[in-house]
């Protein structure tokens, strides 16, 4: 069930709906679309196998969660009678608050295509919407995933059919026709490969000519034609969320002006890890990272911070849950050895309440970063600052856990020893409604 209890808990949900149903009636807004307000935000990307979503445990696994996103096909769960959205209602009979999209992937697809999507091969094919480098019989392109996926040629430059529909615009329809319109509880779309320019050199704009994926002009047409496609998904589905994967708007050359306030959000996939993951080259550098791709989205967002790891790390999943605490992102943990499954941690039971500091850019003490919430305050020791012993301004209360039961001791503090590449989360005795921030402290890197 959801991690939010007691009459408190109660009290909170009645005032947050208050709010939004204020701010709906005013701006013509859907209070669905808004992004949750209590700490910490809980994501799931569940997309691998197995794709057990009729399994009661795992949608009572997934309901326990803000927002999931998910993985099916035209026919997914008829051997087992059932569907997708069978499973989007049970999943929400355990929690009616929980979101949960559904995943599709416009930038590549299988070739031969699957034969459960009707009608997409013969499109693809005579449409000439692969990706070509016209200079062999076989024109299609790998994509990054390898072996039998190929690139679609989504950009605005792609022939447009004989309705006048490119591939980006048509595709938007076909997916929703075929994932959306049949499941109309789900609550939206999730895009994968939203990138920030190619990922391939291709004849991009038609001109019989191969087009390097670093060319400005044809980094814009790309993104240019996400940005279309999305706006067909709009008028398809209006007041449902749309997400992507946004693992690479925060890339150091990256420039999105394109996706600027258009996404509901997305997945910032593999922050923590991967063998790519942006943390190996230093925690500052990831926090830049992540910083950069919230700046692309309205204040109230889906953007999700994800990390890969083992689910008895316990001090990695802290310095990865304390980390996404800097800022507003939901966090999302997977298991290092696939996309499915809910791993739970003690955190997750926590009630931080809402953000009382604005998010975290520079250290608290001795390069411990710092977020102060109504209920409870999140502490980050970067990696490379070495473990450090910092004091707090009052009494703190550890949250009382059973899997580090050495950190998570249920014991009252007010000095916090934190390891190198470390995180934890302290408590208020007596919680404030909205205590004030405190006084940044003079960080002297002692």
């Amino acid at each position: 069930m959801a991690r939010r209890k007691g009459s408190d808990g109660v009290l909170k949900l009645f005032r947050k709906f208050a709010l939004l149903l204020g701010c709906s009636l005013a701006l013509g807004a859907q209070p669905s679309m808004a992004a949750d307000d209590d700490f910490p935000r809980l994501a799931g990307y569940m997309i691998g196998n197995p794709q057990n979503y009729w399994d009661a445990s795992y949608q009572k696994d997934l309901a326990s969660l803000d927002i999931s996103i998910i993985t099916s096909f035209p026919g997914w769960g008829g051997s087992k009678g059932y569907n997708t959205e069978k499973a989007v209602k049970a999943i929400k009979s355990f929690n009616p608050k929980t979101k949960v999209v559904v995943y599709i992937i416009p930038e590549a697809f299988k070739y031969p295509v699957p034969t459960a999507w009707p009608g997409l091969q013969q499109k693809l094919d005579s449409e000439g919407w692969w990706l070509s480098n016209n200079k062999s019989v076989i024109s299609r392109i790998l994509s990054d995933f390898g072996h039998d996926t190929y690139v679609l040629n989504m950009s605005t430059w792609a022939k447009p059919d004989s309705s006048g529909q490119r591939l980006n615009q048509w595709f938007a329809s076909y997916m929703v026709d075929h994932q959306a319109a049949p499941s109309p509880s789900i609550d939206g779309l999730f895009t994968d490969n939203v990138f920030w320019k190619p990922r391939r050199d291709g004849d991009w704009n038609m001109d019989g000519k191969v087009d390097s994926q670093n060319d400005a002009a044809i980094q814009a047409g790309y993104r240019a034609g996400f940005a279309q496609y999305l706006e067909t998904l709009r008028k398809k589905m209006p007041g449902k969320l749309q997400l992507a994967n946004i693992a690479d708007w925060g890339v150091p050359k990256a420039s999105t002006p394109e996706y600027k306030d258009k996404w509901d959000g997305g997945v910032i996939e593999g922050l923590i890890g991967k063998s790519y993951s942006v943390e190996n080259q230093g925690w500052a550098q990831m926090m830049t990272h992540y910083r950069k791709t919230m700046a692309q989205f309205p204040a109230s967002n889906y953007a999700m911070f994800h990390m890969d790891g083992k689910p008895t790390d316990y001090q990695t999943f802290r310095y990865g849950l304390a980390s996404c605490l800097m800022d507003n992102a939901y966090f999302a943990y997977n298991d290092e050895v696939a996309y499915s499954g809910v791993p739970h941690f003690d955190e997750y039971d926590v009630d931080l309440g809402a953000a009382v500091s604005k998010p975290s850019t520079s250290a608290w003490q001795q390069g411990v970063y710092r977020r102060d919430f109504e209920n409870g305050i999140a502490l980050v020791n970067p990696k490379g600052n070495g473990a450090k012993d910092v004091t707090l301004e009052g009494d703190f209360v550890a949250i009382k856990g059973t899997q580090a039961p050495s950190v998570n001791s249920g014991k009252t503090v007010r000095t916090v020893h934190l390891n190198d590449r470390d995180g934890i989360i302290l408590m208020r005795p007596k919680p404030a409604k909205r205590p004030a921030a405190p006084t940044p402290a003079v960080d002297t890197g002692s």
